[in-house]
């Protein structure tokens, strides 16, 4: 398996298993809520939005700052950034808000010469 695949496959884990663990949560939290039919689709999908979104903050908080090995609550232990075009140490913010990689020829993300 080339690298590229193994980071594609393990962004798409780290995607699909929230998505998963929120749609779980929200079918348990929706049915011990009584609601007229017409609405226990909508909160059911709200539901899951929510708590998939919260699940996944939660978890990539943890394993930003408590621990990489938090990391397999998303399905896969390390997160994929092998292919992106730098590491996260690389990227720095302009001014105006813009990410970008910092290279040997431009040192100042602002484009600015001193």
């Amino acid at each position: 398996m080339s690298q590229a695949f193994a980071a594609l496959w393990a962004s798409i884990v780290r995607t699909v298993v929230p998505i998963i663990v929120g749609a779980v949560l929200g079918f348990f939290a929706s049915t011990s809520i009584p609601l007229d039919p017409e609405f226990e689709g909508l909160l059911n999908t709200v539901l899951t939005l929510l708590l998939t979104t919260a699940y996944y903050v939660a978890v990539r908080l943890f394993e930003t700052y408590v621990s990489p090995k938090i990391g397999w609550l998303l399905g896969w232990a390390k997160s994929p950034d092998s292919y992106s075009a730098g590491n996260a140490s690389d990227l720095q913010v302009s001014k105006s808000g813009i990410y970008h990689v910092v290279t040997e020829q431009d040192p100042d993300p602002n484009g600015q010469q001193e």
